[in-house]
């Protein structure tokens, strides 16, 4: 029956119907059970009805909570309103828990100081083996809907009709036992009470019911997980490469049937921007493969310092936590001292004074990072921030040219654009070497020449060496 509602119709429109479906059916034996009572005096009867009445309120509860849970989200509640159903669940088992009170109440003092056997008719069988089949019925249709749905509304519902089934069967046994009292010589004190035991079976069955889905429902309103999500969660994402171990927190709250997650992990410092936004969308398809159908997945990436992380890492780390932009950085270690070189880039409008104190700043805050003894000599260099006035200046490209052509120790060098600027000459050269030679090498040449073609011309200012590995 499930299958075929949800294969024509969208989730509300299929609740709303098991749930009207319920209510038509809960008003329809509450009032047979009422009226048989009444007419043969059957505690067991009305405590019935009276279940089933508190049913009916029950179902009008669980139909308005799904009608709520549907609201998209809004800005007062932007996880959405699912939650409605565990308030459903938790006014439906307050209203039962209230009703087994109440019987339970009359079948005592029935017990106790007013025994006495009821009148049974073929009405009263006929009435409770009605119950039991719409009873049974109506819990394979809602259990199936709540299992699809993942609905604790319509949980609670189906765990309303088991309870109603089940009391109805004790009933039935109580009113079997008193209508066998007249063919077989059964104690009279126990045919007298035999209906108030059944609504005692009743309360009990009730009771159960409310513990349960009450104890469901409340936990979903105070955002409880199961115990070992949160540390399989936890381990999952430990495992992804990047991911520090021992510096992830998680969070998860469910509302309704979806849940939100909250991770903030640890990532190494020498990741950059992008790929840290790499790492946090692994990390988000590793906790959805681990929690299925999450709603929502947030994840924070905090860069912390590990104990393994090389040395020039954690400087530029420093430097780039100042908001300063450092290269030609170089360590050195003397004894037991860390010795720190590198170029500062400053803006090139700032005075010396000011440049300094940016250098001040990253020397105290290196000395701070690292545990040995640090000393920290910055140069600082001059950083264009905007595009300076220049020209393709020719007879300098030629005076350029002719002094590459005088050091002969130097081959395979091209021209590729000297200009001219009101500090001077800019020169920018493409050099070719073989592709095996160390990276060591291929700066030293390239100083060689950037220092020998400034003697040679003094006009420049700059020289620009792209070095190419031959083909």
């Amino acid at each position: 029956m499930v299958n075929e509602v949800v294969s024509r119709e969208n989730p509300v429109q299929s609740k709303s119907k098991i749930t009207t479906i319920s209510i038509i059916a809960s008003g329809g034996l509450a009032a047979l059970k009422f009226v048989v009572g009444l007419l043969t005096g059957s505690l067991g009867l009305i405590a019935e009805g009276v279940h089933s009445l508190l049913d009916l309120l029950s179902t009008l509860v669980t139909f308005v909570a799904v009608r709520v849970a549907a609201k998209p989200p809004d800005a007062n509640h932007p996880y959405g309103h699912e939650r409605a159903e565990s308030l459903g669940a938790l006014a439906g088992m307050t209203l039962l828990g209230a009703t087994a009170i109440i019987i339970g109440y009359h079948a005592i003092v029935k017990i106790i100081w007013e025994p006495g056997a009821p009148k049974v008719t073929i009405w009263s069988f006929s009435i409770i083996v009605i119950s039991i089949v719409v009873d049974f019925m109506r819990v394979q249709t809602l259990k199936r809907a709540a299992k699809h749905y993942q609905s604790q509304a319509l949980a609670s519902d189906a765990e309303h009709f088991s309870n109603d089934m089940l009391g109805s069967a004790a009933v039935l046994l109580g009113l079997l036992f008193i209508y066998l009292a007249k063919y077989l010589p059964l104690p009279v004190w126990l045919v007298e009470r035999a209906d108030a035991f059944a609504a005692l079976g009743v309360v009990a069955i009730a009771f159960k019911s409310v513990w349960h889905i009450g104890a469901e429902a409340i936990k979903s309103l105070m955002d409880d997980v199961p115990e070992d999500l949160l540390p399989r969660l936890q381990e999952a994402v430990e495992k992804i490469p990047g991911v520090v171990p021992g510096a992830v927190t998680v969070k998860t709250r469910f509302v309704g049937n979806k849940a939100y997650v909250e991770a903030t992990v640890g990532t190494l410092r020498s990741l950059t921007f992008e790929k840290a936004h790499e790492l946090t969308e692994t990390i988000e398809q590793a906790i959805r493969e681990e929690l299925d159908g999450a709603a929502e997945i947030i994840v924070h990436a905090e860069p912390i310092h590990t104990t393994d992380e090389p040395y020039s890492i954690t400087v530029r780390s420093v430097a780039a936590r100042l908001d300063l932009r450092i290269h030609n950085l170089n360590l050195y270690l003397v004894a037991n001292e860390m010795r720190i070189e590198l170029d500062l880039e400053v803006p090139d409008n700032l005075t010396l004074r000011e440049a300094h104190t940016k250098s001040e700043l990253l020397e105290t805050a290196l000395q701070q990072e690292f545990a040995l003894p640090v000393k920290v000599a910055v140069h600082i260099e001059p950083r264009n921030e905007t595009p300076r006035s220049s020209i393709r200046h020719i007879p300098s490209m030629e005076k350029v040219r002719q002094a590459l052509a005088d050091l002969t120790e130097y081959q395979h060098v091209d021209i590729d654009e000297v200009l001219l600027t009101d500090e001077g000459l800019v020169v920018t050269l493409i050099m070719t070497l073989p592709g095996d030679t160390s990276l060591a090498s291929t700066h030293t040449i390239m100083y060689d020449l950037e220092r020998a073609l400034k003697l040679k011309v003094p006009d420049i200012i700059r020289v620009h060496i792209d070095p190419e590995p031959e083909k």
